[in-house]
């Protein structure tokens, strides 16, 4: 095939556009030729194969859509699956399976219950033994107040049992019990106010911590 004889297969190949069109494009190609020069007519009828594939390209440049090995692919066949909203196409991201994102979400509970659980154990044991302590520390004060209490009580009766043997050691031992009973008596009071104001607080303490995580997920 010369480049006459494809030149004259394009033409027939074009008879569906316009004459102005089909006259530019035969007239695009000739001059291709012309330049290139009889001596490299077959290196260019190589080069563009056939006047089919020519004319398909052609064909899809006019029409707006896109040549390929398969053939011209057009703009509605690209898009029939693309949806629109008022008119206009909406981009598609990738799709993604339900089932992937459950087992996704699973996963990610349990990486951080694996990780944030001990992280939260650790946390209560510590509020615990706090707790603990506390309670051991009042109870420790009550129970050294009572003794006190209890000594003093226990003074006053040995030494109102010497009263009439040994008089003088008799009121100095109910004396020194009266003192140790008083003194017991304020440290109960004091331990008692200190627990009507320490243990409240603590208990407050121990609710804004625990409600600090979910008071920071609201305000962000």
């Amino acid at each position: 095939m010369n480049h006459i004889e494809f030149m004259k297969e394009l033409e027939s190949l074009l008879q569906g556009i316009s004459k102005e069109e089909r006259d530019e494009a035969l007239l695009f190609y000739q001059n291709y030729f012309d330049d290139a020069g009889t001596e490299n007519e077959d290196d260019i009828i190589r080069e563009l194969e056939s006047p089919r594939k020519v004319a398909d390209t052609i064909l899809a440049d006019l029409k707006g859509t896109e040549y390929t090995e398969q053939g011209v692919k057009g703009a509605d066949e690209e898009q029939k699956d693309t949806p629109t909203v008022r008119g206009e196409t909406v981009k598609q991201g990738p799709k993604t399976s339900t089932a992937l994102k459950i087992v996704l979400v699973i996963l990610i509970g349990l990486a951080a219950i694996t990780f944030a659980g001990p992280l939260v154990l650790g946390a209560l044991c510590i509020v615990f033994g706090l707790v603990c302590a506390a309670f051991g520390i009042f109870i420790g004060l009550v129970v050294g107040a009572a003794a006190m209490m209890i000594g003093g009580v226990a003074l006053v009766i040995l030494g109102l049992t010497k009263i009439f043997s040994v008089f003088p050691i008799a009121l100095a031992t109910s004396g020194a019990g009266l003192i140790l009973f008083i003194v017991g008596l304020i440290a109960m009071v004091g331990c008692v106010k200190l627990c009507m104001i320490a243990f409240p607080a603590m208990v407050r303490g121990i609710v804004y911590v625990c409600r600090l995580p979910f008071q920071r997920k609201a305000v962000s």
